[in-house]
């Protein structure tokens, strides 16, 4: 083999394993924005989710604060069996 062919099959070589680098790299890149996608997925529903709670916390929180302002304030509380009366609707 003279050093032509030599060189002619290095560069070959240099050029197989570039392209197989190529082919990798691409692969990599393409399950790393996959993974990304799905986290972003999971992301937006936990934000939802995380929304919902605020909204229910705070919900809960005027709910409670609007019933200890009626007891300390206006001395309200709940009547019990005997301060209740049922009223039955006859067709």
């Amino acid at each position: 083999m003279t050093s032509t062919s030599l060189s002619a099959l290095a560069l070959t070589a240099l050029c197989f394993c570039s392209a197989l680098g190529v082919v990798f790299t691409t692969y990599l890149t393409r399950e790393a924005h996959a993974d990304i996608s799905s986290n972003r997925a999971v992301i937006d529903e936990l934000d939802v989710q995380w929304r919902q709670l605020q909204i229910e916390e705070s919900t809960f929180s005027q709910l409670g604060l609007i019933e200890r302002a009626a007891q300390k304030k206006l001395g309200m509380v709940y009547p019990g069996l005997a301060g209740s009366v049922m009223i039955v609707r006859k067709p």
